[in-house]
């Protein structure tokens, strides 16, 4: 094991799939990327082909392999993570019975009532279930995606033999001995007891569901196979590199943060928004809006997840910024870097304008799939400098959101935040954060902490590492802190009242009415 001087991350995210070669101190040696063929058959949907995710996985490890130069016998492990609450429906053959339905696909929404009913002719509430599961109801889960399936296309559902996760699917076409999910991210099916992770066969009886359908779940750090002869020709690895089973994405973005313990919270502001904390013993918001799911150090984490957080970005900057994309051809100066120069023009506040960022729906902690977003309070005097300042404000305003949730379980206080996602690459956005949340912020020296994370939990389970604690101290670095400055806060603190009494102001009326408008 000396001799193998580098781990991999695969990553099976929503808009793509990576991977990445790391060293043992953590520095990224190359990695691939491959987009995701994702589909739109109507509003509100959103699919991808599960075979397109393994040729994307494939891809991507080729590039990165090539790209490399090392020899692919000094790699000590491959892990996998993966974009979570998405599902594949295998039939007896293994075939895939129809196309996924992504995380972001707000189709189930309709199911949300029916689960409460289903609830109710059994004694329950949406309150039982959360204390039993961990889970609140809401549009992102699984579960009632599963349940839509079942109602409206039941032969899918009878020609369903086993239904699993994208880590079993990416684990098991690079040579797994079995379609093997993480025991971490068993939560998701919203069938599961919370606090040990075992499958509920009352539930799944409440609602309609066979619990031997679903997936068999082992604990992260378990090698659980190796790379086939047939993989190594198709991505350029070494057949017999161990496989180990892997994590959720923002499970290892926290390990390739380095929050792995309490009385800190990692926040990813990509595709789409989640904070992420620690807890040493099984924990739930008194409130029920925070998930509680596994962590990869074996125990449990509490959530808050939004839906689009800085893919809300992404649509400013196609809506407003096409100049900004046109100079980023002529220039090669990224378009993000030209809009952030904006929106540092504008004061702290936007000038009293609010963006609330439900794209995909409202998640934690409103549960809203009506929700829409919206920029509210614009005047003649607000420039695009104020817009585009707004929807980073907004973003962490959300995010503010989840933080005060899970303030309320009783962990210890958040001393401070180390950020991943795309949005952690701006310092202005870094300090926004740190003001609106006041608390410092951290960055650390990888860019993809969640294939990082992948990577160390691969380490550890190949015997690299002795525990997730000694890959930490040698593959975590903090390259950044911002420190709230208080003037800033105080203008955040009026400016985020704002924004929580904009949804309450929406919410009763407005958001149905313009969801039934959109047909969704």
């Amino acid at each position: 094991m000396d001799s193998k001087r580098y781990v991999i991350g695969i990553d099976a995210g929503t808009t793509g799939c990576r991977t990445v070669i790391f060293n043992l101190r953590g520095d990224e040696i190359a990695s691939g990327y491959k987009e995701n063929p994702l589909r739109y058959p109507q509003a509100g949907w959103v699919e991808c082909s599960p075979q397109a995710i393994i040729d994307n996985c494939y891809d991507s490890t080729r590039e990165a392999i090539g790209k490399s130069g090392i020899d692919p016998q000094d790699i000590a492990s491959i892990s996998f993570t993966m974009m979570r609450s998405s599902f594949v429906l295998r039939d007896e053959d293994g075939g895939f019975v129809r196309d996924i339905i992504m995380w972001q696909d707000l189709r189930n929404a309709e199911m949300l009532p029916w689960m409460e009913q289903q609830l109710a002719e059994h004694g329950m509430t949406a309150d039982d279930l959360y204390d039993i599961t961990g889970f609140p109801l809401g549009q992102v889960w699984p579960s009632s995606k599963i349940y839509w399936v079942k109602k409206h296309h039941p032969e899918l559902y009878e020609r369903t033999a086993l239904i699993h996760s994208i880590h079993a699917l990416v684990m098991k076409a690079y040579g797994a001995d079995d379609y093997i999910d993480d025991t971490d991210d068993a939560g998701w099916w919203q069938i599961v007891d919370g606090d040990t992770f075992q499958y509920d066969h009352k539930l799944a009886g409440i609602f309609g569901v066979d619990a031997a359908k679903y997936s068999k779940n082992v604990p992260s750090g378990t090698v659980a196979g190796a790379v086939t002869r047939e993989v190594a020709e198709k991505t350029g690895l070494a057949e017999g590199t161990p496989l180990v089973v892997g994590s959720g994405d923002h499970q290892c973005a926290a390990v390739g943060l380095g929050n792995i313990t309490e009385g800190m919270a990692s926040l990813v502001l990509g595709t789409a928004g989640v904070i992420v904390a620690q807890s040493e013993q099984p924990v739930r918001d008194p409130n029920r809006k925070a998930h509680v799911i596994g962590s990869a150090l074996h125990k449990w984490e509490i959530e808050g997840h939004a839906s689009a957080a800085a893919s809300s970005f992404k649509w400013v900057r196609q809506t407003f910024g096409q100049l900004e994309m046109t100079a980023q051809e002529l220039t090669g100066i990224d378009c993000y870097d030209l809009l952030t120069r904006q929106a540092a023009q504008s004061r702290p506040g936007a000038q009293g304008l609010v963006f609330v960022p439900w794209l995909a729906g409202a998640a934690c902690p409103f549960y809203n799939a009506d929700a829409r977003g919206a920029f509210v309070g614009m005047t003649f005097g607000h420039n695009k400098s104020d817009i585009v300042r707004a929807a980073m404000e907004g973003v962490c305003y959300e995010m503010r959101a989840m933080i005060d949730a899970i303030n309320q379980a009783g962990l210890p206080d958040f001393e401070f935040f180390r950020i991943s996602g795309g949005a952690a690459r701006s310092p202005l956005w870094n300090q926004i954060s740190a003001d609106v949340y006041g608390k410092p912020v951290e960055t650390v020296k990888a860019k993809e902490a969640t294939a990082l994370g992948a990577a160390m939990i691969g380490a550890v389970g190949a015997g690299v590492f002795g525990s997730l604690k000694e890959a930490v101290d040698e593959m975590v670095h903090v390259v950044g802190r911002w420190e709230p400055v208080e003037a800033n806060v105080k203008v955040y603190d009026d400016m985020y009242r704002i924004f929580d009494g904009t949804y309450h102001a929406l919410s009763a009326r407005v958001y149905p009415a313009v969801a039934a408008a959109q047909g969704f």
